[in-house]
């Protein structure tokens, strides 16, 4: 067993040709694309983790006395684990990604906007985006009774810095209460609309009573890790296979 294994995080938005008039193209990654990074992740040796159990392996690894319930099959020889996000909750995630997943027996983690299930991307369309539709409660619920793990977004994804602490905590803790109260389960992690955070915005995100909260800055999680601003290794439409594979090389060498 790694004695000092490196835990990568990657970040998806939608899983999709990206249209031509797309105002964020990066936001997209091709069916393609993600199918052959996946195989490879698979064929290097990596293991597939959800971010409560990520955490749970960093507690094995890194926390004096949490070394309890861990499932053997989670621990790798080779140290490698990867987790899946896609931040948003946009539709194509289930009607493009999901069969991929399934495919490959992968599990992963979606952050949703609980106010936006079943509606459309409000906060892109007001940045000049393309309209994208968002997954409904039947496809939430599909996914995580696959092993899909779901995580909170906030309700209506604005910039948390950007508004005042009680209207953070309430975008924050109503999201939280949405997804749980809807699909029956514990709703653990959470991600920042637009990477946009900071101490005041951790702090509120730990006292809504999640365990995590991932941002967009680059990076691995190792030892010593903030487990409320967890770096993440972006993939975007234009991660080709050789860049993809070079992103896993450099994220694991320098970081």
């Amino acid at each position: 067993m790694a004695k000092n294994p490196k835990l990568i995080i990657l970040l998806y938005h939608k899983i999709d040709n990206y249209p031509k008039n797309a105002k964020f193209p990066g936001l997209y990654v091709a069916e393609k694309d993600f199918d052959r990074q996946i195989k490879y992740l698979k064929n290097s040796g990596y293991l597939f983790l959800t971010l409560s159990e990520l955490k749970a392996l960093y507690d094995y690894y890194f926390t004096n006395g949490k070394k309890s319930g861990i499932i053997p099959d989670l621990i790798s020889k080779r140290g490698r684990y990867v987790s899946l996000t896609f931040d948003d909750g946009s539709r194509s995630v289930y009607s493009n990604g999901f069969k991929i997943l399934k495919e490959n027996g992968v599990k992963a983690t979606v952050f949703m906007v609980s106010g936006l299930v079943d509606g459309i991307n409000e906060w892109d369309l007001k940045n000049g985006e393309n309209r994208d539709k968002m997954l409904n409660m039947c496809e939430l619920k599909e996914m995580a009774e696959y092993g899909i793990e779901i995580g909170a977004h906030t309700d209506t994804h604005p910039h948390l810095t950007l508004i005042s602490a009680e209207e953070a905590y309430r975008e924050i803790s109503v999201s939280k209460k949405k997804l749980e109260d809807s699909l029956n389960t514990d709703i653990n992690f959470f991600a920042y609309p637009y990477g946009d955070y900071n101490e005041e915005t951790e702090r509120l995100v730990g006292e809504a009573g999640f365990n995590g909260a991932c941002i967009t800055k680059t990076g691995i999680v190792k030892r010593g890790a903030d487990f409320f601003a967890l770096k993440r290794v972006a993939i975007r439409h234009n991660t080709d296979f050789f860049k993809f594979k070079r992103k896993i090389f450099k994220v694991k060498l320098f970081y």
